[in-house]
């Protein structure tokens, strides 16, 4: 897949077939629309292209960091995302930052001098809500028409359903914010999960015979609640049963300290410092307590092992 990360180096001579959207997430909404988007390319003997921002458009405009806590946080990381597409199957990717520049220009400009012009556009695909330009000055309608005066094919998708909810990144969020990880997984088409770099803990749990790996929670990510999950953990391409405890580790902890995901791997031995890992979010089972004593919580973890285990078994 050609990745391009500027408009400047932008020079498509092929006729594509674009999917238009921020795709915060790729939910399988985005992914109707994306896969609508190759589909179309494949037919007409187009190459298939997916534009969409390197960051979110809201925080820009809010003026708001990553790791401000009134960002609008991701649903996956940069690099999750750019895997995705890749793995979806385009030709290529037009991954550009959401600036100034792009923010005033006016709808047609944005028409005329991207869809139409850098993007080489023969079809485009977007959502029902898609918005363009200044003040979103353009929408699918708008699109229609322009598309249809320039000779390029549109197809506008409505809402996607799931249980009689329209699925959106807005409505995944919330989910995630009460910790439902059985919705979240079906909204997004995968389950919901986090990459990190372990680092190195104070090896209590390898002390009482429960050793765990911690990777910092990312600052930018949207985060379930505090508390121990069932999931599942990535190393190496080969995938483990776990449980990890989102949080800050009241029991062990000295005073305030950073959000941590601290996973129990089962059936795993070998050595994980510095390597990077994925851990997959299943199913939310209890908050995040402080205990008495350590003996107290480990202890509770072992309980958490066996219900884990007791989970996987009725999936």
């Amino acid at each position: 897949m050609q990745i391009y990360n500027s408009l400047d180096k932008l020079n498509i001579s092929d006729k594509t077939s674009v999917a238009l959207g921020n795709f915060d997430g790729l939910h399988i909404g985005h992914r109707k629309i994306m896969e609508d988007a190759i589909s179309s390319a494949n037919a007409g003997g187009l190459k298939s292209l997916c534009f969409t921002f390197s960051n979110h458009p809201f925080n820009f405009i809010m003026q708001r960091s990553d790791e401000d806590p009134d960002a609008l946080k991701l649903i996956c990381s940069e690099d999750e995302k750019v895997k995705l597409i890749e793995e979806m199957g385009f030709d290529i990717l037009v991954n550009v930052p959401f600036d100034e520049h792009i923010m005033t220009m006016s709808a047609g400009d944005f028409f005329n001098d991207i869809i139409a012009g850098k993007l080489n556009a023969g079809c485009v695909s977007v959502g029902f809500n898609y918005s363009y330009g200044a003040r979103a000055g353009g929408n699918a309608d708008t699109l229609k028409k322009e598309c249809e005066r320039s000779g390029i094919d549109v197809n506008i998708h409505e809402a996607v359903r799931f249980e009689n909810k329209v699925v959106s990144s807005t409505l995944i969020r919330e989910m995630i914010k009460i910790g439902n990880m059985e919705l979240t997984a079906a909204y997004l088409g995968r389950p919901y999960s986090f990459k990190g770099t372990v680092t190195h803990g104070k090896r209590l749990g390898s002390a009482m015979g429960i050793p765990t790996v911690n990777i910092p929670a990312p600052a930018d990510i949207a985060l379930p609640p505090n508390g121990v999950y069932f999931s599942r953990i990535l190393i190496d391409g080969r995938e483990y049963a776990s449980v990890s405890n989102i949080g800050i580790r009241p029991t062990v902890s000295d005073g305030p300290s950073d959000k941590n995901i601290e996973t129990n791997i089962f059936d795993f031995n070998g050595e994980l410092y510095d390597k990077d890992i994925v851990v997959f979010f299943d199913h939310f089972s209890r908050g995040e307590v402080r205990f008495s004593s350590e003996k107290e919580l480990f202890r509770q973890i072992s309980e958490d092992c066996r219900n884990a285990e007791e989970y996987r078994k009725k999936r």
